[in-house]
């Protein structure tokens, strides 16, 4: 147990170093300009970075990534020790409450349940081998592939093992934590609408999104476009040119990053196309955001390239996308994803009607099965959003204030009209493309939100000021996680281990070109144990069958024997 709580230390302060590194060196930015846990989630982005950057030329091994590690490390603290010093001073209460609240969260949390089947193995290629043309031919999955798995692969270090590429998850969460009490805690610009946006999405998150196995890499997608919002709404409301500066930078890399953790962030680059209207408005000198924008195009390109090489498609959902010319094509896989995501995302599994796949998938027949399959986790979020929201409302009931004037004002009710666009374009692909919640969760929270503020604002002409009640609701919603988590802890039965569990399957081997294939062989019969989990590279579900392997130029390529050049 104990080691945990120190890998958390290290490998947060090791983010935070990196966040530094980037904003001080590279971008040449005054870091006193930024919060604590803004250049950690920086930090988080610029990590991801250095992933992709090096997988290109070596694996992503336990040699590899402790050499970036020491020298991040070591580069960091030294040129910036009176600077760490300082900022431990200022935010210590903060770092420990959040610290604690994350340990716990850490202790013994199941993996996501698509862990075993392509993030857990994906993570092993990554581990492995340097970048591997046509990895989607070894399984589909590879082919759509996220950056938040290259970042989970830095943390395999040497000792630790697998066991730290799980940290990835609960480092992010830590700076959430502390970015939500910071804004807590502040008393600037209460009486903001980007303030309400962020302390009632705090609450939210902290109570719906207090175990770690269910986060996956959905929850780094939606955080950091939710971010995204957060600091648009703040890029509104400043016409200081530094706060405009890092605003805008801060929303270009969020928006980035959770652009190539996941595609159901789609919106994001309307975020940024809006921001960078609103600061050639306010005047703001290309020459301080070039930097950032080359940095963000660059982690954006390599992103789109590893897909190519992974998949022959730059963008595999899209057929248009691809170049079928190159042997390492996965042939089909766009119509292929579609199909399993389509009918996997719309409840099919529970219907029990008489339609076909295709007839369900058709004309909106799927909406009634997947309500009723839905509803539940429908009625779980929204409580998790109303009921804080409705205990900040009852501490500052006298506080109202109703009036015929509409206190949203021209530059408010413009933020208004561009965030409903945003979300109502975001929730019609969503809804019609890939309704799981989880895939939904920014669009449906922002206009959530928003709906309230119109509500209020519009409807009743009320004014609400938040005066109290913050870190009352904030400290029940801390309480209600902590207990949450110290129950599921306490009441856990193998306590050989603390780490999260990686299923141990048995697996066989054989020889195809030269190449050992290794494959599930486990005696139990269940889904979980037909998957690779963290059988060696290189691992294939069906044994080897129907794929060629080669090396050429020291790089493993792999195709389809029907495929082949």
């Amino acid at each position: 147990m104990i080691e945990i709580f120190f890998y958390l230390i290290f490998f947060i302060s090791l983010i935070f170093l990196s966040g530094l590194c980037c904003l001080k060196y590279i971008f040449k930015l005054d870091v006193t300009l930024f919060r604590f846990s803004e250049i950690g989630l920086i930090g988080i982005t610029f990590f991801t970075f250095l992933s992709f950057l090096i997988h290109f030329f070596f694996p992503l091994n336990t040699n590899i990534n402790l050499i970036t590690t020491v020298i991040l490390f070591l580069f960091g603290i030294f040129r910036n020790s009176y600077y760490l010093i300082q900022i431990l001073k200022k935010n210590y209460l903060i770092l420990i409450i959040s610290l604690f609240i994350v340990f716990l969260m850490t202790l013994n949390y199941n993996p996501h349940e698509d862990y075993g089947y392509y993030h857990l193995p994906y993570i092993i290629n990554l581990t492995s081998e340097k970048i591997i043309f046509g990895l989607s031919n070894l399984q589909p999955q590879f082919g759509w592939n996220s950056s938040w798995l290259n970042l989970s692969a830095m943390f395999y270090l040497p000792i630790l093992g697998l066991n730290g590429v799980h940290m990835s998850n609960p480092i992010l969460f830590f700076f959430v934590l502390c970015l939500f009490i910071e804004t807590a805690y502040s008393k600037k610009n209460e009486n903001r609408l980007s303030r309400y946006f962020l302390i009632i999405l705090s609450f939210y998150i902290i109570i719906k999104f207090s175990r770690i196995s269910a986060h996956g890499f959905d929850f780094p997608a939606n955080i950091f476009l939710l971010l995204s919002f957060y600091y648009f709404l703040k890029l509104n409301e400043t016409y200081d040119n530094f706060k405009l500066e890092k605003y805008f930078i801060i929303i270009l890399i969020f928006s980035t990053l959770a652009l190539t953790i996941k595609l159901s962030t789609f919106v994001a680059p309307l975020i940024v196309f809006a921001s960078l209207f609103i600061i050639k408005v306010k005047n703001i000198k290309k020459k301080t955001i070039t930097k950032s924008l080359l940095f963000c195009l660059s982690l954006f390109l390599f992103w789109v390239i590893q897909q190519f090489i992974y998949s022959g498609c730059f963008v595999p959902m899209f057929e248009f996308t691809c170049i079928k010319s190159v042997n390492w094509y996965t042939l089909d896989i766009s119509n292929s994803i579609k199909a399993v995501t389509g009918a996997v995302n719309k409840s099919f599994r529970d219907y029990t009607g008489t339609l076909t796949q295709e007839e369900y998938l058709n004309n909106f027949n799927w909406v009634s099965t997947w309500f009723n399959r839905n509803k539940t986790e429908f009625f779980e979020h929204l409580s998790a959003f109303l009921i804080p929201f409705l205990v900040i409302f009852i501490f500052n009931f006298k506080y109202l204030h109703i009036s015929k004037k509409n206190y949203l004002g021209i530059k408010n009710k413009n933020i208004l009209i561009i965030t409903l666009l945003f979300t109502f374009i975001g929730l019609s692909f969503w809804f019609v493309k890939s309704p799981v919640i989880r895939f939904g969760i920014p669009y449906l929270y922002v206009s959530s939100f928003f709906f309230i503020i119109y509500f209020l604002k519009y409807i009743f002409k009320i004014n609400l000021t938040i005066k109290r009640g913050i870190l009352i609701t904030l400290f029940l919603s801390l309480t209600f996680n902590a207990s949450k988590n110290l129950n599921r802890v306490l009441n856990f039965e193998n306590r050989e281990s603390y780490w999260p569990k990686i299923l141990k399957v048995e697996y066989s081997s054989k020889k195809i070109d030269n190449f050992s294939i290794n494959f599930p062989d486990s005696k139990i019969i269940s889904n979980q144990h037909q998957y690779c989990w963290s059988i060696p590279f290189i691992c294939h579900i069906d044994s080897g069958n129907g794929i060629n392997i080669y090396k050429k130029n020291e790089y493993i390529f792999i195709n389809q024997l029907n495929n082949k050049n």
